[in-house]
């Protein structure tokens, strides 16, 4: 039930127990996009007013729809620019805080057991309910939580993805500073835009105080990546599944994909993974 259910319409409800149909979003709607394409091609019909039908999409999803916005600044404006990428694998909403964390940790090594108290002060965006669960079951629930992550960043590199495992969520140190970490919500503090993924952390360690202020992570439109970034952080996130050399074709397969003749090779590469 829980898989059917979020496939109707791709619900949130996996934010509480960290269930792994999160995963499956996005593959879903290229799968099924392929499929309709491949339904059509063999004749398969579908209402012609799809969009703007009584019972359409537009009506469906949004309550009055407004069809001008439609083609408003069709051919100029476009929505998957600029991107917005993460260096972290966990929630975009907390690229900014775990980045300043390991920034940090970079400078001032630290040893969990000297950590006394981690304040976070930021947009009620990034400590929602479904981004607060302390003590999260599975991996997805911990990369889906602010306090968990936190704690994570706080013990580990996070550079390298496969640090947040099975072992990192059983670990009792970092679970017990995940249930200390105190959420400060700034309710004055912007709901959307960049400045609604910034923060404030507050680290009292070894006697220390230090204030962490963040800045637009790294792979965000207002700090972007280099092609070298993106090569970069697609080796380190494939190294365990792909060679060196299928890594090196795919990179060079890529950053040629405006003078592909077609698709062939992509996909030939990608099909191999």
């Amino acid at each position: 039930m829980g898989l059917a259910g979020s496939c109707s319409a791709g619900l949130l409800e996996f934010a509480w127990s960290g269930a792994d149909t999160k995963r499956l979003h996005l593959g879903r709607a290229s799968q099924l996009g392929l499929e309709s394409a491949l339904l059509a091609r063999q004749g398969l019909r579908g209402p012609a007013t799809v969009l703007e039908g009584r019972y359409g999409y537009f009506n469906a999803f949004s309550l009055p729809p407004k069809l001008d916005r439609l083609v408003d600044g069709l051919g100029s404006d476009w929505a998957i620019q600029p991107p917005s990428l993460k260096s972290y694998a966990t929630h975009v909403t907390h690229q900014a805080v775990v980045q300043a964390i390991q920034d940090f940790q970079r400078q001032h090594p630290l040893q969990p057991q000297h950590i006394r108290r981690v304040v976070i002060r930021g947009a009620p965006r990034i400590m929602e309910e479904r981004h607060t669960v302390r003590a999260p079951e599975s991996v997805m629930g911990g990369q889906y939580s602010l306090p968990f992550t936190a704690a994570i960043a706080l013990t580990r590199d996070l550079s390298n993805p496969l640090v947040y495992n099975d072992e990192a969520m059983r670990d009792p140190v970092v679970r017990d500073l995940a249930q200390r970490i105190e959420l400060e919500p700034l309710e004055e503090a912007a709901h959307t835009g960049p400045a609604s993924l910034q923060a404030e952390i507050l680290l009292e360690y070894a006697g220390q105080r230090y204030t962490l202020v963040t800045q637009p992570h790294k792979g965000s439109p207002h700090n972007p990546f280099t092609w070298d970034d993106v090569c970069d952080k697609f080796r380190r996130f494939t190294a365990s599944i792909i060679s060196t050399r299928q890594a090196t074709a795919l990179i060079e397969a890529i950053g040629s994909l405006e003078q592909a003749a077609d698709m062939a090779t992509v996909a030939q590469l990608v099909t191999h993974m």
